[in-house]
């Protein structure tokens, strides 16, 4: 009888246990095959530009992650920062090598500039992420690597959190006289033109912008396009934001044909300050808050119709009197 007791046991506590066993492994279709996880990883490497952020928005540190540009001493900015409680800044290329070392039970690189081969070789050593298939490098956005993200570290309720809170902060600050305006973005040097792809503009079409015609035109399925001096036609939209990257404003101040253009006449173009520029650079779910914040002060007096309403990012940047 005993035995027979123990084998009935035995046998319930299988059947209990094959079910929480399955729910931890996840599998992630990508642009090279499957990638399988067993169980919660613990030692993730995010090789991801913008990957830390993903990562602690989901209340995970990672044991070492990427980083970009600019930031703190660690690498990261004031949107990321405190949410940080340690973690080995990566910098440079991709070092095959010290990642081996960090002993990593997941190694993250959906927006990373990874190569096929690189993949092949991290992946003898642990799980590796690399973009879905049909996405181009660093054509993911914030949801999708918050979903993905989610998935693989067992955290898929907090990353619907996560999404449902800028879902609801974007339908916050658009407004409805700003659907169907256009809207310009633009880096300085050049000037260098951003096209719908690139996840800046993404952010300006869910607050209900659309691209100039003149923009779309030369469009050719880019991020980004060069223009010469003399074009300006792609930049004449109801609203024209220039990023600074650190360099300021005075390749616009000195550009030959600014003057020309309707957004600078009627007082419509904003200069997000690097802090800001790297927050709409980054295009996390943690850094657009934060530049979510910024533009619900910046877009409104630039489109109230007035052009004697001061703007104060572009009067700070010396495009307004």
């Amino acid at each position: 009888m005993g035995v027979e007791i123990l084998r009935v046991f035995l046998c319930v506590c299988a059947a209990l246990l094959s079910p929480l066993t399955a729910s931890a492994q996840v599998e992630i279709a990508h642009r090279w095959g499957t990638t399988r996880i067993d169980g919660t990883p613990q030692r993730i490497v995010s090789l991801s530009y913008n990957g830390a952020d993903s990562w602690l928005a989901l209340g995970v540190q990672p044991v070492a992650y990427r980083v970009w540009y600019g930031g703190d001493a660690s690498g990261l900015w004031p949107w990321a920062a405190p949410l940080s409680t340690g973690g080995t800044p990566l910098r440079g290329e991709i070092d095959m090598e010290a990642i081996v070392r960090l002993q990593p039970d997941l190694i993250e690189a959906m927006y990373s500039g990874l190569t096929e081969a690189q993949y092949r070789t991290l992946s003898r050593f642990a799980p590796v992420l690399p973009p879905q298939a049909g996405v181009a490098d660093f054509g993911h956005d914030w949801r999708s690597m918050i979903e993905v993200f989610g998935r693989a570290s067992g955290r898929d309720a907090r990353a619907t959190k996560v999404i449902a809170g800028l879902d609801a902060r974007l339908a916050e600050v658009a407004r409805p006289d700003w659907q169907g305006r256009t809207a310009a973005m633009a880096m300085p040097d050049g000037p260098m033109l951003l096209f719908p792809r690139d996840p800046r503009m993404r952010l300006l079409s869910r607050l209900g912008f659309e691209v100039p015609q003149a923009a779309r035109r030369i469009d050719h399925g880019s991020f980004y396009a060069e223009l010469d001096p003399e074009v300006t036609a792609p930049l004449d939209a109801d609203l024209l934001i220039w990023l600074d990257l650190g360099s300021g404003m005075a390749a616009v101040r000195d550009h030959p044909l600014r003057g020309a253009l309707r957004a600078a006449a009627e007082g419509r173009e904003l200069v997000a300050p690097p802090e800001i520029s790297a927050a709409l650079s980054y295009g996390s779910a943690l850094s657009l808050g934060h530049a979510l914040d910024w533009l619900a002060q910046e877009i409104p007096p630039a489109l109230d119709g007035d052009p004697a309403t001061p703007v104060p990012s572009a009067r700070a940047a010396g495009l307004a009197p």
